[in-house]
């Protein structure tokens, strides 16, 4: 996991920082309130065609409106009655139109789902007295009977036990460490509006427990940890640690976080913390605020998001920064996606000084074409700023890798010529203007698929780099198999370092033998163990990482 730190600079909170706080509390307080009751079950689409005996309609999203329901027009400010739902499928409803009724290719139609059903409605034999009795009590005080609840419980998570061993006979202290892993999702708990995520990990090496009795986050990291509260049809309401997916570069924010929608329109209002830099714990000092408005569309053939937010951030009660947030992704062309994600800087300090600005401080966009079924590319552009790594398990030759070439722009292809043979090449260039050369990376493989009795498949591959400070090349094989299809899998490969340090007399050369052996001992619990070995001219370096693993 990677996060951002703050700016260690600071000023006086202007008037335009209190007017966009007051605006996003206020947003916070009233709009729960006004959405808490609970409304008529709406879905929106359009009609999508139209012939002498029917009309098609699709809606924006999956839904939970049967045959029956009745679709509505929007005629003079007020709803009218389309038709009924003959047929349905998850986004399509077909049904004859009510007499008189006049409509066009495209336009806008609501589905109402208003039918009330009870246990004997649903034809349920087996149900409890007090079941019945509770049934009999709700429909005599109200006078009607209960809606079926479309709220239903739905969990599912991981948990994880792993160990991380290192060791050689270039040092005396070996490194153990071991690592406990929990991920959550807990959807309409007891069949009601409130749902639970989260995704935490406790690692300590086994060495260094002081460290954890000085500081629990030394060791515990919550990526996530967020109560959601449907407080409307369309209206969502979070609380606690969560990443909102309008906004997914800001990164993890503590706090509240408040979602409305009219039809493809969602806006929204946040009020928390900024996660500390150090540690990944909670930090008062770190306020954060800011308001966001999102459009989604969907069609048949893809969809299209876009979202703009604007954002405060302080640090110990002064203004750190403001800045704008721009999030695209598109889908709507065949096999084509496209996404881009921007930040430009509204305000920021020179010498202790605070100025405005309009400047742009990080960008990220992407482009994904699959031409044909065999052949795929994508380049993308990186020009966000440097992330720190919380927990990594990369060797030093994947860092240095890592650190190369991830700015700078991309270009990847993959092709298969034959079902057996897949083909794939990546480069990267990057030039800084602070950089005295560019990097650029040439990597290359290519996987010959089944082969043997075994269904073996092997991999070539090259990589040849250039950055600032070194020169580089690793080229590797690796051979992967099924042993037993579905239970047992294992992998054996070799990768070939020489690296030339600029400026360095000495190069590093590196020999690195990995295997791993994977087993599904049933269909949600599963074990893996794997193994490296670097040599050098007179050192090696074991490292060995065993998992286990149980889903439900």
């Amino acid at each position: 996991m990677c996060f951002k730190g703050p700016r260690k600079t600071g000023l006086r909170k202007n008037t335009f920082s209190r007017l966009m706080l007051m605006t996003i509390i206020l947003c916070l307080t009233i709009a729960p309130q006004a959405w808490a009751q609970e409304s008529p079950k709406e879905y929106h689409g359009k009609i999508s065609y139209i012939t002498s005996q029917n009309i098609y309609v699709r809606f924006d999203g999956t839904n939970d409106l049967l045959a029956g329901d009745t679709i509505f027009i929007r005629i003079d400010g007020s709803l009218k009655p389309l038709m009924l739902i003959e047929s349905k499928s998850s986004y399509s409803a077909i049904g004859k139109p009510f007499p008189t009724v006049t409509v066009s290719l495209g336009q806008d139609v609501v589905g109402r789902s208003h039918r009330m059903k009870t246990a004997q409605a649903k034809g349920e034999t087996h149900v409890s007295e007090s079941g019945l009795k509770a049934v009999e009590a709700v429909s005599d005080s109200t006078g009607r009977e209960p809606e079926e609840s479309i709220y239903k419980q739905r969990i599912r998570g991981r948990m994880s036990l792993s160990s991380h061993s290192s060791f050689s006979n270039a040092t005396s202290s070996d490194s153990h460490r071991v690592r406990y892993s929990l991920s959550l999702q807990a959807q309409n708990i007891n069949d009601s509006r409130l749902s639970l995520e989260t995704y935490a990990n406790f690692s300590y090496l086994s060495s260094n427990w002081a460290a954890v009795q000085d500081n629990v986050f030394n060791a515990l990291k919550i990526y996530s940890l967020a109560l959601l509260y449907q407080a409307g049809d369309r209206s969502d309401i979070w609380l606690g640690r969560k990443i909102n997916p309008n906004l997914s570069n800001i990164g993890a924010i503590d706090g509240l976080q408040f979602e409305t929608g009219v039809k493809n329109f969602r806006f929204g209002a946040v009020v928390g913390f900024r996660p500390d830099y150090l540690d990944y714990s909670f930090n008062a000092d770190l306020l954060e605020y800011g308001l966001y408005a999102a459009h989604q569309v969907n069609t048949g053939n893809g969809s299209v998001r876009s979202s703009l937010a604007i954002f405060e951030q302080t640090n110990s009660g002064e203004t750190d920064r403001r800045f704008l947030y721009i999030q695209h992704s598109n889908s709507l062309l065949e096999n084509l996606f496209f996404f881009l994600s921007s930040e430009i800087d509204l305000y920021k300090t020179n010498d202790g000084t605070g100025q405005n600005t309009f400047s742009l401080t990080s960008f990220y966009t992407a482009v994904r074409y699959r031409m044909t079924r065999r052949l795929w590319a994508d380049l993308s552009y990186d020009n966000r700023k440097n992330v720190i790594y919380y927990e990594t398990f990369k060797n030093l030759v994947d860092q240095l890798t890592d650190e190369a070439t991830r700015q700078g722009v991309q270009f990847r292809v993959n092709y298969r010529p034959a079902d057996l043979i897949t083909l794939g090449a990546n480069t990267s260039y990057r030039k800084r203007e602070s950089d005295s050369r560019a990097s650029t990376s040439y990597y290359g493989f290519v996987s010959l698929n089944q082969l043997s009795k075994l269904e073996a498949t092997v991999t070539l591959s090259a990589n040849v780099l250039k950055t600032v400070y070194l020169d580089g090349s690793v080229f590797g094989a690796r051979v992967y198999t099924d042993l037993i299809p579905g239970k047992l899998s294992s992998s054996l490969g070799y990768r070939h370092v020489d690296y030339q340090f600029v400026g360095a007399e000495k190069s590093l050369i590196q020999h690195l033998s990995e295997w791993d052996v994977n087993w599904q001992i049933a269909r949600k619990l599963s074990f893996s163990v794997s193994g490296e070995t670097t040599f050098e001219k007179s050192d090696h370096y074991n490292r060995i990482y065993i998992n286990l693993t149980k889903r439900f």
